[in-house]
C-alpha cells in the first residue's frame, strides 16, 4: 500500500483518510471492535517504545520496531486458526498485515500507517455503531 502522493514533500494521497479509510473499513468483518481496538493498542505501544527511542537514534529504533511488527504478522497468523479469535476475520488479517508491509518501508511510512489504521477503526466504529443502532 502506498500511502504518498509526494513522498519526496511528504504529501499522502487525496481521499487517504476518506474513501480508501471507508473502504477498508467495510471490509473488515468477522471481528469483535474489542479485537481490533486491542490490535491498534498493541500498535500505539510500538509506536510509543518506537518514538522514545527514536528521540536518541531514528534509524536504529526503527530498525528495533521492524521486527516487532513482523511479530504482529505472527499474531495475526496464529488467531486465525481454528477456533482462534480471528478465524472468520481475514478481511481484519489481510487489511493489517497489507498495512504492516507498507509501515516496515521507513519511519515516514510507519506514521502514514498509523493514522490511516486510526482512520480505518474510526469508520470500522461508525459502521458498528450504525448496525447496532438497527438492532433491538
Amino acid at each position: 500500500m502506498e500511502f504518498y502522493q509526494d513522498r519526496h514533500n511528504r504529501i499522502l494521497k487525496p481521499g487517504l483518510f476518506d474513501s480508501q479509510a471507508r473502504q477498508d473499513a467495510d471490509g473488515v468483518q468477522g471481528i469483535q471492535s474489542s479485537q481490533f481496538r486491542n490490535y491498534f493498542h498493541e500498535l500505539r505501544t510500538l509506536e510509543a517504545n518506537y518514538e522514545r527511542a527514536a528521540k536518541m537514534d531514528d534509524a536504529l529504533a526503527f530498525a528495533k520496531l521492524v521486527p516487532q511488527l513482523e511479530l504482529l504478522k505472527a499474531k495475526l497468523a496464529y488467531g486465525q486458526r481454528k477456533n482462534g479469535p480471528l478465524q472468520n476475520a481475514g478481511g481484519f488479517v489481510n487489511l493489517m498485515n497489507r498495512l504492516i508491509d507498507a509501515g516496515k518501508k521507513s519511519p515516514e511510512d510507519f506514521e502514514a500507517m498509523m493514522q490511516y489504521l486510526e482512520a480505518v477503526l474510526a469508520y470500522f466504529y461508525a459502521k458498528e455503531g450504525q448496525n447496532q443502532g438497527g438492532r433491538r
